[in-house]
């Protein structure tokens, strides 16, 4: 505690990466959401196909969860273990999102694994689920539902679900790191 104690006795954040945390927390989040994922969906507590499941919005709202204690974490090592107790906005913000960026390429992995070999038949899945949405709710008729996710249908390949999937990730990442990372800076007071 002396660093806090004496100014001048501060370190220097630019001497201090803070991507082995980021990465480091960024592992063990991917691996937890992976982990996640696979107990709740081969549980069949989860649904991916079926959107008015609640318990697939208990699922997001728990890997969400996982995610801000994550990016909480991991300022919180940086911070008070690596930087002497004080982080700037910026540093914090960064950190956040390479914990995020780390578990959003591992997520994506999954998620290329999983619909191509855990459940190739998911996709055709969420399409038939989608046209029959359309036809019932939406007061489509069958040629129309098919005309319009024959439009799609190029949204709804592996490839493309692991993009929209670690894009949503990064996006709501962000957003969960600029808010942690105003909550948990600390900027050291100016030197006498």
């Amino acid at each position: 505690m002396s660093t806090l104690d004496n100014p001048n006795d501060r370190i220097n954040q630019a001497s201090v990466s803070p991507w082995p945390t980021g990465m480091r927390f960024g592992l063990i989040t991917g691996l937890v959401l992976v982990v996640l994922s696979l107990v709740m969906t081969l549980s069949g507590i989860v649904n991916p196909a079926d959107r008015n499941n609640p318990a697939n919005w208990i699922s997001s709202l728990l890997s969400y969860a996982v995610m801000v204690g994550a990016i909480v974490m991991a300022i919180r090592q940086h911070r008070d273990k690596e930087l002497g107790g004080y982080i700037t906005f910026g540093r914090s913000f960064s950190l956040g999102f390479i914990v995020i960026l780390i578990s959003a390429v591992i997520s994506m992995v999954y998620a290329y694994v999983y619909f191509t070999i855990i459940d190739p038949d998911m996709i055709n899945t969420i399409l038939d689920v989608s046209r029959e949405q359309m036809v019932e709710d939406r007061g489509m008729s069958e040629e129309q539902a098919e005309q319009a996710l024959s439009m799609t249908s190029w949204m709804f390949s592996p490839v493309m679900m692991t993009i929209f999937a670690g894009v949503g990730s990064l996006f709501m990442g962000a957003i969960f790191s600029l808010i942690v990372g105003a909550i948990m800076k600390r900027n050291p007071p100016e030197a006498a």
